[in-house]
């Protein structure tokens, strides 16, 4: 099995519609809620067009990522569709469902760091940053509407769809259709939030602390103890860091004052205290509050630990060759039952072992559980020279990657932009460049007469050789 890719090939085209991917990601929501309710279930293959252009082009310029994973993934896929097709559900189009997300997107994880370098990387960082303002508001505007507000539909138009939170507040999901996406969103934007505190210059310290505030606010009437957990994974990463690299805690103490700052503001708006109130009143209900921070912390361990025994539980219940490719999504439900819902299992490793059967299911969640180990590594190694960001990136993605709910849009997006954005970051093979060096781009810092030492990458030359700076 292959770990991250370190070969970067310059392609304009490739990149273009990897963004294309990113902004149909965030604003699938949008489409299916307000502008094209119509459209609502076409729309959940919004962006598999743009998938089958990178594919298409990849393969072309040689850059389609080919590796152990890749391979494996289509074996089991390819069977699993065809027992889906002879002796499961015999549905065609449940069974292309169930391929598309279980098995098409997952080689953009690999395909990301063989066209993206860092600098594309922060680019992306920068919008996802940006995007947090417009999000943080019409989550607060969808908190302080009733639930039957068109502000507050669900897919396709539906009025009163969404989840409740406490004190007849839903939990709002600002651009998405349902409040998982919000949660995974914020994570994957508290890892660049982090980043840019760790890392000065990177970016505008006016937008770091709007973000932080944004992102505070957001969390908090989300009343949504998934967001909470997604952030919270992404800071514990930080102590990782600091086990990898202990000349990082000077600056994890740099960052003590803006965040400060950004808690002193956050605090003092009227939508915090209200959104406050809600959550703190939504712990009641569910007994969180009653065990406290520890207790809820042991709470959410509990869950996604029963998501992963879930599955081995299933494998008594599962027929040999299984239900059958896509029964278990919504999808499916929708289309062999008539009924919005779960068919098989809420769990993800318990609807892939009901799915899939054991024989294809364990290699599947095999394959996942070593993608997000290969993650880890690549994010290790990196954080040992200094390179944070990969190991920000791996804790917003990682329980994505092995039990997150790939029939969800949102989760399998934010999985593969994670995955792969961790990968591209702990990349530090950079292609040429044409204009002077940045300081996003490690490898161009280094002279090109500098003699390196034996064994040293470009990266680690530029933090141990003669050139002083130091990149994260």
């Amino acid at each position: 099995m292959a770990n991250s890719p370190n070969e970067v090939i310059d392609s304009p085209s490739i990149r273009s519609l990897i963004w294309m991917y990113v902004i149909l990601l965030i604003f699938e929501g949008v489409l299916r809620k307000w502008l094209l309710p119509g459209f609502s279930d076409p729309l959940l293959l919004v962006r598999d067009p743009f998938l089958v252009l990178i594919y298409l082009i990849a393969l072309g310029k040689g850059a389609f990522p080919l590796n152990g994973y890749i391979g494996a993934l289509l074996v089991i896929g390819v069977i699993a569709a065809v027992t889906g097709i002879t002796v499961g559900s015999q549905d065609p189009l449940v069974t292309a469902y169930g391929f598309d997300c279980m098995f098409f997107h997952l080689p953009l994880i690999f395909l990301i760091p063989k066209v993206m370098t860092r600098d594309d990387v922060i680019k992306m960082g920068r919008f996802l940053l940006l995007m947090t303002f417009p999000m943080a508001v019409l989550m607060a505007v969808q908190f302080r509407s009733p639930p039957d507000a068109l502000i507050n539909c669900g897919a396709g138009g539906g009025i009163g769809s969404q989840m409740g939170g406490a004190l007849g507040k839903i939990r709002p999901p600002g651009f998405f259709t349902f409040i998982t996406g919000a949660a995974h969103f914020l994570a994957l934007t508290t890892a660049f939030l982090i980043f840019g505190l760790w890392k000065k210059g990177i970016y505008s310290r006016v937008l770091i602390i709007g973000v932080g505030v944004s992102i505070a606010v957001a969390a908090i009437v989300s009343t949504s103890r998934l967001a909470l957990g997604a952030i919270g994974t992404v800071f514990v990463m930080i102590g990782v860091i600091v086990a990898h690299d202990r000349r990082s805690m000077s600056n994890v103490m740099g960052m003590l004052v803006p965040i400060g700052i950004v808690m002193v503001v956050a605090t003092n708006l009227d939508i915090f205290h209200e959104g406050r109130q809600v959550f703190e009143a939504r712990l009641q209900n569910t007994n969180d509050a009653a065990v406290g921070i520890a207790g809820t912390a042991s709470n959410w361990t509990a869950r996604i630990f029963g998501d992963f025994y879930g599955g081995f539980t299933a494998i008594k219940d599962a027929p040999v060759l299984g239900a059958g490719l896509g029964v278990g999504t919504n999808v499916g439900a929708r289309v062999l039952s008539g009924q919005f819902g779960f068919l098989l299992a809420e769990g993800e490793w318990s609807r892939v072992v009901l799915e899939l059967g054991p024989l294809l299911a364990v290699p599947y969640l095999l394959i996942r559980l070593m993608i997000c180990v290969s993650l880890y590594a690549a994010a290790a190694r990196a954080a040992r020279i200094g390179n944070v960001l990969p190991m920000l990136l791996f804790g917003s993605c990682a329980l994505l990657v092995t039990i997150g709910q790939f029939s969800q849009t949102s989760t399998l997006g934010f999985a593969v932009l994670g995955g792969g954005l961790c990968f591209a970051s702990a990349n530090w093979k950079s292609r040429p460049r044409t204009v002077g060096a940045t300081l996003e781009d490690p490898a161009s810092t280094v002279p090109s007469n500098s003699t390196k030492s034996r064994g040293r990458s470009s990266y680690a030359e530029t933090l141990h050789g003669d050139t002083p700076l130091r990149t994260q």
